[in-house]
């Protein structure tokens, strides 16, 4: 039964629009379902670290969770602003067919923002341990429902960038002009708000 409300908070935590789903959706519509994908398997990678983080010093790290929430949400506010600028102001790609600078790029973009996301700080380090019994192995149960979360993100996730990602192929240069604008001002916007917060 456990397992099942973690998957249901987890799927919560995941459809909540945020930074992430933020970059995924902008990307997506920009440059096609591949970019999306791409910034979803950095946002990964950084949960990944993340949940390792934790299992290796949760007791360490405890003490510290607000400084480093405060410290990461600033960074990554400023980020987004910043990310969400050179959004604007760049070129909209209508080939799918990125090179491997962009790859490395949007997987960078994917990287960068999940590990300056308070969202999963906090649900990492404060949901997380709700789940965790003092009978078994700690680091092995952070592990096990970390990786739970990876899967159910990244399937979530990837539906973002399928829909948006097919989206922009059946509209027109014009109106994805528009819809690069929003984006952007969606990036922006979240920078902001987690700078005011």
């Amino acid at each position: 039964m456990e397992l099942l409300y973690f998957i249901i908070a987890s799927f919560l935590v995941v459809i909540v629009p945020g930074p992430t789903v933020s970059l995924i959706i902008t990307n997506s519509l920009k440059f096609g379902v591949r970019a999306g994908l791409l910034n979803i398997l950095g946002t990964q990678i950084g949960v990944l670290i993340l949940i390792l983080l934790l299992a290796l010093g949760f007791e360490f790290i405890s003490p510290f969770v607000d400084q480093i929430i405060k410290t990461v949400r600033i960074i990554g506010a400023i980020y987004l602003i910043i990310l969400g600028i050179i959004t604007f102001n760049s070129k909209i790609n209508l080939n799918n067919n990125q090179s491997e600078k962009y790859n490395k790029r949007f997987i960078l973009q994917g990287l960068i923002v999940i590990l300056t996301n308070p969202k999963i700080f906090l649900f990492l380090g404060s949901f997380l341990p709700q789940f965790i019994s003092l009978e078994h192995s700690i680091s092995f149960q952070i592990i096990y429902f970390g990786l739970l979360f990876v899967l159910v993100a990244t399937i979530f996730d990837s539906c973002y960038a399928l829909i948006f990602g097919k989206f922009r192929n059946l509209i027109a240069q014009k109106y994805l002009k528009i819809l690069n604008l929003i984006g952007s001002a969606i990036l922006v916007l979240v920078g902001v708000w987690l700078f005011a917060n």
